[in-house]
């Protein structure tokens, strides 16, 4: 999953920097700083950002990451590590997924107008291991019909955070949904120890190689050994394979030669608005 720390915000501020509520009372741990994500969602607070994922032999855009933000009213616009907890302690994460898709999806059409032929292939949504757990087929195509996006242009990304027992739930589902031409990936590969045995229950199209694996691939022969590993076993299973987190030039060519097609990390393309990532892609 790459719902990605900013640089931008203050890696000094904590919970005991943003203190009590009003009266001293504990800090309820489904709210930040005195507000919930249902709040955010109701008020119109999120925010969504788009990383670009490239072809490692040409660099060019093929997909892009639906990444999600907080406009807070006092504390500004944050990150996810900030508020995900709290949305997940508070039960939010499916009422989040849900307003993500819907937005992605809608902004994925926005760019069909204003690009063209140069739009993206894909626009990947990460789904959470709370939404997983329930009947989520009607979710997905819904956000598909009112918005008018072809169902071959989104991809879903499984959350790490979600058990096996709770994939083999989702399997209906998912099979549901990949019949209509959605497109499923496994995030951050390697990082939980379900991975391998649900790519035998699922026809899954791709899987993410954990961007830990990529930053250590140049100095610790282990992870180099996995993130081989990983791109050969999705290569005999026929599956497109990206690797996260790729923040040196180094790293992307350590990758190219391991045959790694797809990447995505700070050294390729920084999240972006939409306007944002409208007007790179325009001058590509």
């Amino acid at each position: 999953m790459t719902y990605d720390p900013m640089t931008s915000f203050p890696s000094t501020v904590d919970a005991h920097t943003l203190g009590p509520p009003a009266g001293d009372e504990p800090a309820d741990p489904a709210r930040v700083a005195g507000r919930t994500v249902a709040q955010a969602v109701a008020h119109g607070e999120l925010r969504l950002l788009y990383q670009p994922i490239v072809r490692v032999a040409d660099r060019a855009v093929v997909a892009v990451e639906a990444l999600v933000r907080w406009q807070h009213p006092t504390l500004g616009l944050i990150s996810p590590d900030r508020f995900l907890p709290a949305a997940e302690h508070g039960g939010h994460l499916p009422l989040l997924d849900r307003w993500v898709l819907h937005r992605a999806c809608r902004d994925m059409v926005e760019l069909d107008a204003s690009l063209g032929d140069a739009v993206p292939a894909h626009v990947n949504v990460n789904l959470s291991a709370p939404t997983l757990a329930t009947d989520f087929t009607e979710l997905v195509t819904t956000a598909l019909r009112r918005t008018g996006l072809a169902a071959r242009r989104l991809r879903l990304e499984l959350s790490e955070g979600a058990d096996l027992q709770t994939l083999v739930h989702a399997r209906p589902c998912l099979e549901k949904l990949i019949e209509r031409g959605i497109g499923v990936a496994l995030d951050d590969m390697g990082a939980g120890a379900t991975d391998l045995r649900y790519l035998s229950r699922l026809a899954v199209q791709g899987i993410k190689i954990d961007k830990e694996f990529v930053a250590g691939m140049l100095h610790n022969p282990r992870d180099h050994a996995i993130v081989r590993m990983l791109t050969e076993l999705a290569r005999s299973l026929g599956l497109h394979v990206t690797a996260e987190g790729v923040e040196t030039g180094d790293q992307l060519t350590a990758l190219g030669r391991l045959g790694v097609p797809y990447a995505q990390g700070y050294h390729l393309a920084l999240p972006l608005a939409l306007p944002a990532l409208t007007a790179t892609l325009l001058a590509a």
